[in-house]
């Protein structure tokens, strides 16, 4: 009997407690209330470490462009210096080469043999007087010079001591280098590449000045070859009577 009515004043109890959680609702919307402020707060708080974050990593990343930057214009300006340095000091030993060799002079009696530029056969021989036939051009010309039989790439030497006047193109002959051997003399190197001398500067017997090129349209039947004359007085002469 005692467990009956026990039983029966919880269950009062109970229904007495959902009648009044029906009446009074406000303690449980205040725990949702304070349960949704926290989560905006939380969601504040990481929008908030959020944007630090991203402010500090391209706060960051600038620094790290402005330092590489800065070391590329550092580069820049060293290596410009480096190369503005070695071009004055190349200018100044050019300079003072041209005023040594400028200072020297070269002789030439006429009567000493030439050595030669190359060693090969002679395509075309040195004519004047008469005119021989040119295969690539299909025609009867006079020849001031001598062409010798070389390979592209051969090594041309200078034949004797001389002073380089002038280096200049050619249509007809290419690359070609002028030499002074004194005493109005003169030798013609032509159909030449990879030019080693300068003008102005001195040259002794046998010193490589350039090399073979492969020949101008005025001379592809005649086959790859060096260009040779030699002058007197500004007058061609036969270079095979100065030749050894």
């Amino acid at each position: 009997m005692n467990k009956q009515m026990e039983m029966g004043k919880t269950m009062f109890e109970v229904m007495k407690m959902r009648k009044n959680n029906k009446q009074n609702p406000f303690p449980l919307r205040k725990y949702y209330g304070a349960m949704i402020i926290g989560f905006v707060f939380f969601l504040g708080i990481m929008a908030y470490y959020s944007a630090t974050f991203r402010q500090r990593r391209d706060q960051a990343k600038q620094e790290v462009r402005l330092e590489e930057e800065s070391i590329g214009a550092n580069n820049s300006a060293t290596q410009e210096k480096t190369k503005t340095t070695t071009q004055d000091k190349k200018e100044t030993e050019t300079t003072a080469q041209m005023k040594r060799t400028m200072s020297e002079s070269v002789t030439y009696n006429g009567t000493s043999k030439l050595t030669w530029p190359i060693k090969g056969n002679i395509i075309l021989p040195y004519s004047v007087n008469s005119t021989i036939y040119f295969e690539s051009l299909d025609q009867y010309r006079i020849n001031k010079g001598i062409l010798i039989e070389a390979k592209e790439g051969d090594e041309v030497k200078a034949v004797r001591k001389a002073k380089v006047r002038e280096i200049k193109k050619s249509a007809e002959y290419g690359q070609t280098v002028l030499m002074d051997l004194g005493n109005e003399y003169t030798v013609l190197y032509g159909q030449l590449k990879d030019i080693r001398v300068k003008e102005g500067t001195m040259v002794n017997a046998g010193e490589v000045i350039a090399k073979v090129a492969e020949p101008t349209s005025y001379y592809t039947l005649e086959g790859t070859n060096l260009y040779f004359q030699m002058e007197k007085d500004k007058k061609s002469v036969d270079p095979l009577k100065y030749l050894e």
